[in-house]
């Protein structure tokens, strides 16, 4: 792999051990890691109804989380799109509600609807929480880089 390949965790990953000086060490506490994902839901009586179920937690209650949301709302009904390791899943969860917000999509709570004629779909879903998430590690790797170098680091 060459340096102009490499992957934004990987650069990420790399400066964080510059900017440390840290061996790697792979073994990590997974109560601490939170994981932000999103669920795709069908409601059975209204098969055209467009809707997506936010949630976020603990890595240890990520079973837990889901069960309940699958007691809530039925496990037939409810598959999994989106699910990422994340530094704060709830301010993952409010960049994406206001982000749909903006795309004129009706946001409650934990769940986004889409209206009956638009073309937002589970692949525009995807797509568009990805760039978010992506969004979010971009601006957590600038602030190390401003804080510990001084000067702004940009892709």
């Amino acid at each position: 792999m060459t340096s102009e390949d490499m992957s934004f965790d990987d650069k990420f990953e790399k400066y964080l051990h510059k900017l440390f000086y840290v061996p790697p060490n792979y073994e990590y506490d997974p109560s601490v890691v939170e994981i932000f994902g999103v669920l795709s839901l069908t409601d059975v009586r209204q098969p055209d109804r467009k809707l997506w179920y936010l949630y976020h937690c603990k890595q240890t209650e990520v079973d837990e989380t889901l069960d309940r949301i699958f007691k809530k709302y039925g496990k037939k009904n409810m598959r999994e799109i989106f699910r990422k390791r994340t530094f704060s899943g709830v301010g993952l969860r409010e960049r994406v509600k206001a982000h749909f917000a903006n795309k004129k999509l009706y946001v409650k709570e934990k769940l986004i609807e889409a209206p009956r004629n638009s073309s937002f779909n589970d692949d525009k879903v995807i797509k568009h929480v990805t760039e978010l998430y992506d969004e979010e590690r971009r601006l957590l790797f600038e602030y190390v880089c401003r804080k510990h170098f001084d000067c702004p680091y940009t892709f």
